[in-house]
């Protein structure tokens, strides 16, 4: 019985079985598909547009009959193909026969030629053959030409995944009629083995979540390919058991919307049926597999169908949906999931009140351009082979920046897609109204070397109240003299977020802190501002510097997707509210709070640091930032950390996170000690008290709290000491992140 390319995971026979019973869902979606390619054709002349749309239509119509062994889908997809081998070249604005053109056609040609050769004419067959193999040998000649420039060795970028997809399928499909195939297939295994092993553990991607729809579907495309022709196994990766997560954590909270870091068409454009199916089976993810069906439920499917913005879209890959979904993955509801995550290798940290819809979510980036793994990496092949691997024309100047979103409202937000990537775009920092890295340009990091890069310091979560702190002194141009860029954001329950900042340089400059928003910010007084957006208000509060000035600014941001289409402008306007000291300064903190819970917002005077007092009804929150390395001191609070956020409930403190602490003293009371400075959470209830701690080392430490009557970490029994007249718990605490549950 003959095999099918990309299908050999069963028989032709038992996939029909699986489109009458388990997957008839998506064989319908397939076959209305299929169904919309019966009348039409594409033009007969080139288009001065994108036809990577060719390849799946013939995709999808060829697989359309062999589950159906239905002849009228073979008619259209005969049209489709003749079309497609008419055109002297593949792609006409961008690098023809070169690049995505021709690589999403050698994909959906090479699968409809294996599928059709058996119901084809004759010549239409040597036609279509001898056309993948022109079109394959040019885009293989091409590889080799430009190793070391643009997409041949440009590991982590989607043009790379994309072509070596492409020329792989064109390989594997002609490898009984050409003789170049093997070579094609050798060189695109070899390029995805590499670009696999440079992807980061953590699955994040520096293109930003709609990139990431479109180019990490091919590591899945191909590694199904390989296995199946070879019975190698490429699944095996920390980047790909992790990318769902990526994904999911820069959801907003309604799920659909995004945190739109990096390149994105638009806010919404980011989801993939397809490749949530095939994570889901891969490595038995229960989330995907509920967000997967969620999005059924709720009609996003058809929606991101219909609309969506990255193309050939959702329904083009619906033979991908229809191969890769499998029934029995077991759902597990996003709710269950943690409320933040860190991708340290992007320098990326979400963060979210709840999973419901109406949450506050934020993520707040400051990382190294590419990410940390792939900058630095890239920078070595560069030096070893005098190569130019490092593409990050996707990613943005945007070091020490953040997202807010509220329900479906956005608070602080991204410019998206930008055909000139500048700082003053971001919520973040402009120094004399200059911004990161080589901005003003498409690719904001071409030229620069490994001594680049910003960083995420530090990320300390506990529930819903997250602790990040980023320095981007790395991101901005030597000659402003630039020794620090600190930020630290406080998330605190969806109820508010503190952000303070400590800026020092070799000379003054003018500051100019940002935050970025769909509508223009209204003023309130001296050091407050209203953020409106949808059903959601929000109030900013601007306590550091003591003297400021500010602007709003309206900015127009263009970009055009793909050069396919010179004419396709996306085109938005956003504001800048910018905070500046009154004088040039050489060094300056800010200290602003962004205020969803109508709290009376009190600076506290300090001997030492910086505090505040977040004061509402039965709820006060005091949080402290330390100015060096000498802790916090107020006439109540007395903390040799970092930084202290401290939650107060009718008077008694119930909840607390301290960065870099041995002791916590409130109202002359001490409430945690420890040997050497830990990284602490802590949160007092009914059912007891929990506390999270992060040491170097095995550490004792003592906090306040009731007599236990157990204790436990990482669910066992541990002994727990009791000091009666300090009513403190003491108990050691082992290096790295350990967890203890007392009641």
């Amino acid at each position: 019985m003959r095999e099918y390319l990309f299908l050999k995971r069963h028989s032709l026979e038992k996939w029909r079985r699986f489109a009458e019973s388990t997957h008839s869902l998506q064989y319908q979606q397939l076959l209305r598909q299929a169904d919309c390619h019966h009348g039409c054709a594409p033009p007969s002349e080139h288009p001065s547009d994108s036809i990577t749309y060719i390849g799946t239509a013939v995709l999808n119509l060829a697989l359309a009959y062999l589950l159906s062994d239905d002849e009228t889908y073979v008619e259209p997809a005969r049209r489709w193909i003749k079309t497609a081998i008419s055109y002297p070249h593949w792609g006409k604005e961008r690098m023809p026969d070169h690049d995505l053109d021709a690589a999403w056609l050698l994909f959906g040609l090479g699968l409809g030629y294996d599928w059709l050769k058996d119901v084809l004419p004759s010549d239409e067959r040597d036609a279509l053959r001898e056309k993948l193999i022109v079109q394959g040998r040019k885009l293989y000649e091409y590889s080799l030409a430009s190793e070391g420039k643009w997409w041949s060795s440009a590991y982590w970028q989607n043009h790379n995944w994309i072509c070596y997809g492409g020329l792989a399928f064109a390989a594997y499909a002609l490898c009984h009629s050409c003789s170049e195939a093997g070579s094609w297939a050798a060189r695109a295994r070899e390029n995805f083995i590499l670009s696999l092993s440079y992807m980061p553990e953590d699955g994040s991607n520096y293109e930003g979540p709609v990139y990431w729809r479109y180019g990490v579907i091919w590591f899945l495309i191909y590694a199904d390919l390989l296995q199946q022709e070879t019975g190698e196994d490429l699944h095996d990766s920390a980047f790909l058991r992790n990318t769902f997560y990526y994904r999911l954590y820069l959801s907003g909270p309604n799920l659909v919307d995004t945190a739109n870091f990096g390149d994105c068409h638009d806010r919404r454009s980011a989801h993939t049926a397809a490749v949530y199916a095939r994570l889901a089976s891969l490595y038995n993810i229960g989330e995907a597999q509920w967000l997967y069906r969620h999005f059924y439920q709720t009609g996003e499917w058809q929606r991101e169908g219909a609309h969506g913005l990255v193309k050939p879209g959702l329904w083009a890959e619906s033979g991908l949906e229809f191969l890769w979904y499998q029934p029995d993955v077991e759902e597990s509801p996003v709710k269950d999931l943690p409320r933040s995550r860190v991708f340290a290798d992007l320098g990326l940290v979400t963060m979210r009140s709840s999973w419901d819809g109406d949450a506050l979510s934020m993520a707040f980036k400051c990382g190294t351009p590419n990410g940390i793994k792939a900058w630095h990496s890239g920078h070595a092949l560069n030096r070893s082979r005098d190569w130019q691997t490092l593409n990050a024309g996707h990613d943005h100047p945007d070091a020490n920046s953040f997202i807010i979103i509220r329900g479906d409202d956005y608070l602080a937000v991204d410019d998206g897609y930008a055909r000139e990537k500048l700082t003053r775009h971001h919520s973040t920092l402009l120094i004399d109204g200059r911004g990161q890295y080589a901005e003003g340009t498409k690719n904001a990091f071409r030229g620069l070397d490994a001594t680049w890069g910003a960083r995420l310091e530090a990320c300390l979560a506990f529930d819903d109240v997250v602790y990040a702190r980023g320095e981007a002194a790395r991101a901005y141009r030597r000659d402003l003299g630039l020794r620090q860029f600190s930020r630290e954001a406080l998330f605190l329950e969806g109820k508010a977020v503190v952000f303070r900042d400590v800026i020092a340089a070799d000379a003054p400059h003018r500051y100019e802190w940002l935050l970025q928003t769909d509508a223009p910010p209204q003023t309130n007084g001296p050091r407050s501002f209203t953020i409106k957006s949808g059903e959601t208000a929000c109030r900013l509060h601007a306590l550091r510097p003591k003297g400021f000035t500010h602007q709003v600014r309206e900015q127009e941001i263009k970009a055009n997707p793909t050069s396919a289409k010179p004419d396709w402008i996306i085109s938005n306007t956003q504001f800048a509210l910018a905070l500046s000291p009154t004088q040039p300064r050489q060094d300056c903190s800010f200290l602003v709070i962004l205020d969803l819970a109508e709290f009376a917002v009190e600076s506290a005077h300090s001997e030492r640091g910086m505090a505040v007092d977040l004061i509402g009804a039965g709820l006060h929150w005091l949080i402290g930032f330390a100015n060096g390395r000498d802790g916090i001191l107020t006439e109540s609070l007395n903390v040799d950390g970092r930084f202290f956020a401290g939650r107060r409930r009718n008077g008694q403190l119930d909840q607390f996170l301290a960065g870099e602490v041995t002791s916590i003293w409130l109202d002359g009371e001490l409430h945690f000690v420890a040997d050497r400075p830990v990284d602490v959470a802590l949160k007092r209830g009914t059912e007891g008290t929990r506390i999270c701690v992060s040491a170097p080392d095995s550490t004792w430490i003592r906090f306040k709290s009731g007599e236990p009557s157990a204790g436990s970490r990482k669910g066992r029994n541990r002994e727990i000491h009791y000091d009666a007249p300090t009513g403190m718990a003491w108990v050691q605490a082992q290096a790295g992140k350990t967890d203890f549950a007392i009641g």
